[in-house]
């Protein structure tokens, strides 16, 4: 995607767009989505340095890019006293912005990314976003360890409800990782052996 002051308002815009339209009642806040484009910077969607905070992996930048949408009014930001912030899209987001300033592979990752974490709060995806952040930059790697990390990050909530959390979560991070270790398996020995692992081998020397 060529260099466009539009591009992240746009996908900002798009992504609290696809969380509405499923779930119309969300409450879509400022750290629901500095969580959600942290998921989406592991998709190489964006690319944001985030730092791990309180509520989680935080990115200043894209706190800026939030206060850019909604100045140009692709986002509205409300503010709801003992609620917090509710995001919603703004008067100036249409398809034609969208097709204009993103990818389809970028919009792809987004619909991915809405339909397996929207239905979580900013809560539950705090929880998550740090135990990704602390397995990927720190190897914490194993289960109970990660979630006694993640619990001594944050007392306030209950160990059981973070260990229930991560379980499934958990569980796909695990599948995926084999997956990529049997990928690179794969690769390293076609390397070694050449065509014996070519899928047109057989064909040509029947």
């Amino acid at each position: 995607m060529p260099e466009n002051i539009f591009h992240n308002p746009t996908l900002i815009s798009y992504i609290v767009k696809s969380i509405k339209e499923t779930y119309p009642e969300k409450q879509i806040s400022k750290t629901f989505i500095q969580k959600l484009f942290y998921l989406l910077s592991r998709k190489d969607v964006v690319d944001f340095d985030y730092s791990l905070y309180h509520y989680g992996p935080y990115s200043s930048q894209v706190s800026s890019e939030l206060n850019f949408a909604e100045e140009i009014d692709f986002i509205v930001i409300d503010w709801i006293p003992e609620k917090g912030y509710f995001i919603s899209p703004g008067p100036m987001y249409s398809s034609k912005l969208l097709l204009q300033n993103t990818e389809k592979t970028e919009r792809d990752a987004i619909n991915e990314v809405a339909q397996k974490y929207g239905a979580y709060n900013a809560i539950e995806l705090s929880i998550i976003t740090t135990a990704l952040f602390l397995k990927e930059n720190f190897g914490v790697n194993d289960k109970s360890n990660l979630v006694e990390v993640v619990s001594s990050l944050k007392p306030q909530y209950n160990k059981e409800r973070i260990s229930n959390l991560l379980a499934n979560t958990l569980q796909s991070w695990e599948i995926k990782t084999m997956a990529n270790l049997l990928s690179s398996a794969h690769e390293d020995l076609a390397v070694q052996y050449g065509n014996v692992f070519n899928p047109d081998y057989t064909k040509v020397h029947k």
